[in-house]
This record gives structure tokens, sequence and C-alpha cells, in this order.
């Protein structure tokens, strides 16, 4: 699937600017966004309902595997950090298998995969078996979301797409972390024995697996084909054909009849058949490993100052509540307000991304920004202080919560529309699995970090205070808000980069990569110690891979990378 030849290549350069052509992003604007993408965004919105109901679940069940394993609840942690980093592990490989073998397949072989091994949780009978299957869950829970993420973006127009993207992760997976919350609260029957289960953990489960399994069924009948994954591999009537589907979905197919040639440029022409470069090895190359390194350091800091705070909270609570005299139900009440924050700030992430001189990073780096000042606040107490009322303390940390949450989404897009078609789903795929790794590192930072060890004479640093970890999630914010600030470019409503000759503007932008750009050698004429640079033949002339991404009228810019 996806093999490109010379024959290709050959009809390619006979379509260059052929006339009644278009480019994908002006058919797409074409035909506009309906009835086919809603298929579609359905499908992904069930994966990310999912998914987080899968990530989540197991906040829920450590009473419950007590009264039938007897396993104490620190130990369910590592069934926790088994499925992030499955998911690590996952999205990896979803990300590579999206480029080499299409975005569709990918989606539904991980669909597959995690309905599978998530239905056999029910026959697990000891700690290491239910682990084992908590990682293959993990494994293709993680291997959907970058392809997810590529294929929203390659089949939405530019106008809609960013929001539609930012809205899809975001409230889908808002609900399954509210549909998790109700099950454990459905879990146990308080009212009439606190002891008493209402049904099994394991069939909460088996619950968690419905909505894989529908977007399954459903997906093998509602997805489509990414035209622009086909257009870069050389399909171009199959190319076409998609685009043609889905403006029949969308009753707009007079817009793009039947047969309408793909306009395509010099890039495709040369560049198809001619590729054979390891994509992930590519992209440890610059200008491309630099924008990964920048993205992929944040979204790893941001992710541990997110799932961080979701685990520190509850643990918080437990003194200060008694010290406030709270009851359980007003712990509870404050833990259900600070997790309806993020609907609130997800929608406003739709707004913003969307204003004039905003954007992709300015929104990501003010929303890492926004959670280290309300994670400084939370720690001293600021607004508690001035209020007077112990239940202000809900209030810093509902707005950390939900700067915290935009910012992974948004940090996600931003990877997705700056990398070209050919690296996009490696390099979203390389974007969030840092983010599963944070995922998996943040209990056990969190919890190592407010362990109690009175066997181990550690001083002050025996158990840390749970409010001062606070302090440390607002350094890892601020330090992932002068990563990605440093990237200096913005990728906006402007079409999707299908190759790197795309990039030339932005990739020769005075900002680009900023100060860590200059220590990496991306700009300087000394080689990286830490990154390679571009490859070279030997006589110091571009390989065959970067010819074939020359275009005629690019002249000597790509000379930038020798």
């Amino acid at each position: 699937m996806g093999t490109d030849n010379g024959d290709s290549a050959a009809k390619a350069g006979s379509e260059v600017g052929q006339p009644g052509s278009m480019t994908v992003d002006e058919a797409l604007d074409k035909i506009g966004l309906g009835r086919g993408q809603a298929f579609s965004i359905c499908v992904m919105s069930l994966f990310w309902v999912s998914e987080s109901m899968q990530a989540f679940i197991f906040f829920y069940l450590p009473a419950a595997m007590n009264d039938s394993w007897g396993t104490p609840p620190d130990t369910v942690a590592w069934i926790d950090a088994a499925f992030f980093m499955g998911a690590f592990v996952g999205a990896l490989f979803g990300g590579w298998s999206a480029d080499h073998f299409e975005r569709r397949p990918t989606l539904l072989a991980a669909a597959a995969f995690s309905a599978v091994t998530g239905v056999a949780c029910w026959w697990a009978m000891d700690f290491w078996y239910l682990t084992t299957m908590r990682f293959l869950v993990g494994l293709g829970n993680g291997a959907f979301a970058p392809a997810s993420l590529t294929m929203t973006l390659e089949t939405c127009p530019r106008k809609y797409r960013g929001q539609v993207a930012m809205a899809v992760a975001g409230f889908s997976a808002a609900t399954g972390r509210l549909l998790a919350s109700l099950l454990g609260l459905a879990l146990y029957d308080e009212s009439y024995n606190p002891e008493y289960i209402r049904f099994g953990w394991k069939a909460t489960l088996l619950i968690c697996t419905i909505p894989i399994v529908a977007a399954f069924f459903l997906g093998l009948y509602a997805l489509g084909r990414s035209a622009r994954w086909l257009l870069i591999k050389g399909k171009r009537e199959e190319a076409s054909d998609a685009l043609h589907a889905l403006a029949l979905k969308n009753g707009t197919a007079e817009f793009f009849p039947k047969g309408t040639p793909l306009r395509t440029t010099e890039d495709d022409t040369l560049a198809v058949g001619e590729w054979r470069d390891g994509t992930y090895s590519r992209m440890l190359e610059p200008p491309l490993s630099t924008v990964l390194l920048l993205c992929s350091l944040s979204h790893i800091l941001i992710a541990v100052t997110y799932f961080g705070m979701i685990y520190a909270l509850p643990v918080y609570l437990v003194t200060y509540g008694a010290r406030n005299h709270w009851s359980e139900f007003e712990k509870d009440l404050v833990l259900v307000i600070v997790a309806s924050s993020e609907p609130f700030f997800i929608f406003a992430g739709l707004q913003a991304i969307q204003w004039p001189g905003v954007g992709r990073r300015i929104t990501t780096v003010v929303c890492m920004v926004g959670t280290a000042i309300f994670c400084v606040l939370f720690n001293f107490h600021v607004i508690t202080t001035v209020t007077g009322s112990s239940f202000a303390l809900a209030f810093t940390h509902f707005f950390a919560r939900g700067f915290a949450a935009v910012a992974m989404i948004t940090s996600n897009l931003y990877v997705g529309e700056i990398f070209p078609t050919r690296y996009r789903g490696a390099a979203v795929a390389i974007a969030m699995s840092m983010g599963r790794l944070g995922a998996a590192v943040a209990p056990l930072l969190t919890g190592f970090l407010l362990l109690d060890m009175p066997e181990m004479d550690l001083g002050m640093w025996s158990k840390i205070v749970p409010l001062r970890i606070y302090m440390l999630f607002a350094l890892l914010a601020g330090l992932g808000a002068w990563f990605f600030a440093e990237l200096g470019l913005e990728t906006g409503n402007s079409a999707l980069p299908d190759h790197e000759s795309d990039l030339q503007g932005q990739m020769t932008h005075k900002e680009f990569g900023g100060h860590l750009a200059q220590a990496l050698g991306h700009t300087g004429g000394e080689d990286s110690p830490l990154i390679p640079r571009r490859r070279q033949d030997g006589g110091g002339n571009l390989s065959s891979p970067e010819r074939g991404l020359r275009s005629q009228d690019s002249g000597g810019d790509l000379e930038r990378y020798q």
C-alpha cells in the first residue's frame, strides 16, 4: 500500500499546471465542511472518548481492586503507568504506520486491537495479566491518536481545520473523563452500603471498550481516505476520487466533479518514487529536528504538569479539607468544579486560535504561562488569603487545570500543521508519545515526592508538603512555554505543507528556533554536537532527496540547509 514507482513520477510530470486543476486545499475549500466530515468526526470522537475513559478509569478502581484482590492502592498506580507506557510505544508505531500505510487502515487496526485487548481484561485473574493487558490497551489507544489528528487536519477546509481538530480531541476527551467519573461513582452504592459493589470492576473495563467497538464498525463505513497522503504517494487519480467521494457526501459534487485533476508541483513530480530515507531518521536532521525537539520538550513538560495536578490535588485536599473542616461531599465538589474547567477553556481556546495575531503558538504559550501563574497563586494561597474563603482554592486550580488542558491540545495541533504531509503522522506521534511519557511519569513522580519514608532519615526531603509540589509544576509549565515560544513560527489557517520546500519561507524566518536553534548550530556554520546536519554527498552538494525537493522557482534557498 502506498508503493511509489517511476511511472507515477513520469505521469505526474505531464499533469503539472494542467488546466482546470486545483490543489488539495483549494478543493477542500470548495467542497466545504459537511456531512462527509461529520461522519469522520463522529468516529474520531468515539476514539477519543474511549481513550480518555481507558486512561482515567483506574483512578476510581483502587478500592474495588483492594476488595476483590487485596491489591494495595499504590500498586494500582503501576497499572496506570503500564497503560501510559503502552500509549507511548503505540503512538510511535501509529505515526509510522499512518505515514507508510495510510491513515484509515491505521485507525481501524488500532481500534480493533484496542477493542480486543480491552475485552480481554474481563478474564484477568491476577495482577500481572491485568497489567500486561492494560499495556496492550494503551498500545492500541496510543496508535490511533496521531493517525486521528492527521486525518482530521487533512480532510477539513483550512478555515475550520484548527477548530475541528481541537474540538474533536478536547471535548471528546473531556466527555470520556466525565463518563469515567460517573462509572466510578456508580460502582459503589453509598446510600445502601459503602462496601456494596453494584457491578464488578471488570464490568467497568468492558463498558470503557464500548466506544472503541462502535468506532471500529462505524469507521468501516464512515472513514474516507486522505487525498493529501495519496497525492504525495503518487496516487493522483485515487486522491481525486477520494475528494469527489467527500464532495458527494457533502452535496457539493458540482464544485469538484469526478476526474477533476489535482494540481501538482515540481516537488511532487521529482519526489514520487525517489525518497527512500526513513521517516524518523529524516526528522532527526535540521531544520525539522529543531521544530520536533522544541515541541516534544514543551509537550512532556506540560503533560507532567497537567497529570501531576490531577494526582496531587486529591492528596492535598485530605489535609487541607481536614484543617478547614470540610465534609467529604465538599472535597468531592471541589474536584468536580476543577474538572469542569476543561470544556470552558477549550471553547475559549477555539476562539483564540482564530484571532488575528494570536494563532496556535501564542495560544499555547499563553496557556502554559497561565498554568504557571495559577500554580504559583495556588501554592501561596493568594486568592484564599485575599477572599478569606478556603473554597477559593478551587478558583486557582480551576484556571491552572483549564490552561494546561488547552496547552496540550493546541501544541498537538501546531505540530500537525507545521510538519509536511510526508512526516506529519510521525511528527505528531513523537509529540504525543512525549505527552504519554509525561502522563506515565506524573503519578510516579508525584507519588515519590509526596511519599513519607519514616524508616529513612532524609530530613526535610522525607516528605514534601503536597502544596509545595505546585511550585515544581509552575517551573515545568514556564519552561515549556519558553521552549514553545522559541519556535517563532505560526501556522494559522495557511495551507498544510506537503513538502519541505513548502516551508522555505518559514524555515528561513529570522526568529525561527531562537536561542536554542543557535545553541544547536541550526543557524550557524558549525556542526551541532547534538543533532546532525543535513546529509551531503561527497562533493558537498545536496543528496538526491534534497534535489528532489527543490522546485524550479526556489532558486538557491535550500542551500541554507548545507
